[in-house]
């Protein structure tokens, strides 16, 4: 039944991996915005700009036609900044992380047997699932401050100042539509949510490892040993007084071969009885008699 509650419990935690993955590269790398500019020369002549840009925002290949409002010329302007290290980085992590859940996933279902064998499959999960937390930390924030860096790089006063008839007082322009941005803002969220989930899931991959119970069992293993060591130490004590006092009642007892005579048992054998053999009424010697 554990078993079962720790196998649904992964599995779950995997598919949502999967699901925010997929959000995660979606709303970043499927996004293109678009921004229109209005141009007033001081001739009384109107021009409407488009200017779009998609992903990897590599904008210093993004180009637009501007008029200069002088004999109806116009000039070629390049947008400035690339930020495609960070998004790229960004969905190739979520993509990467998308395919490892679907494998984990045909590994959980089908080779539960394997995935447990000799312990290798749940240290390599969890190997895996710490590397994509950190890189899920790493390529979030880097796509956090890229985006910042991509709204400047489109923003009113930019734009504006990249065109020449812009900078003219004569002329007046103004930007009618702007990009949205909640897309982006988005998949900033979901990577942060992905560094959250991916984080929590290291507790369920230590578990499937098995080192924990390992570590519990390793305190109660010595203490198991001192007790063993202690209780040794202590037979062994009474050993030795058991053969002590055997040494000291051969030393001290009768030594009954040949005419010699030996000293009596101290404290060993009961005190000597005083009887007297004679009557009573007598005032004869009294004998005194050791019982053994």
């Amino acid at each position: 039944m554990c078993v079962c509650l720790c196998v649904c419990t992964c599995v779950t935690s995997i598919l949502s991996c999967q699901l925010f993955s997929i959000f995660a590269f979606a709303t970043c790398g499927g996004y293109s915005g678009q921004m229109k500019v209005r141009v007033d020369c001081a001739d009384k002549t109107q021009s409407n700009i488009t200017i779009s840009f998609a992903y990897p925002f590599r904008f210093q290949l993004v180009h637009f036609n501007a008029p200069l409002c002088e004999r109806k010329r116009e000039e070629t302007v390049f947008l400035e900044g690339d930020f495609s290290t960070s998004a790229q980085f960004f969905v190739s992590v979520s993509v990467f992380a998308f395919l490892y859940s679907l494998l984990a996933t045909v590994v959980y279902f089908f080779y539960q047997n394997k995935y447990r064998e000799n312990n290798r499959g749940p240290l390599l999960d969890f190997l895996v699932t710490v590397i994509f937390s950190f890189l899920w930390l790493v390529s979030s924030c880097s796509w956090a401050k890229a985006l910042s860096g991509v709204k400047e790089a489109v923003g009113n006063k930019q734009i504006l100042f990249l065109m020449s008839a812009c900078r003219d007082s004569g002329n007046e322009c103004s930007i009618s539509d702007m990009p949205l941005w909640s897309r982006l803002n988005t998949s900033v969220v979901f990577g942060f949510l992905n560094f959250i989930l991916w984080g929590g899931n290291i507790w369920f991959a230590y578990k499937e490892t098995g080192l924990h119970k390992r570590t519990q069992r390793y305190p109660t293993r010595i203490l198991s040993e001192k007790q063993r060591s202690f209780s040794q130490r202590q037979y062994s004590q009474c050993s030795f007084d058991q053969s002590f006092g055997q040494q000291l009642y051969r030393q001290v007892s009768f030594d009954q071969s040949g005419d010699g005579f030996g000293l009596a048992q101290t404290n060993l054998v009961q005190p000597p009885v005083f009887e007297q053999v004679s009557n009573p009424n007598s005032r004869g010697p009294l004998i005194f008699i050791n019982e053994m």
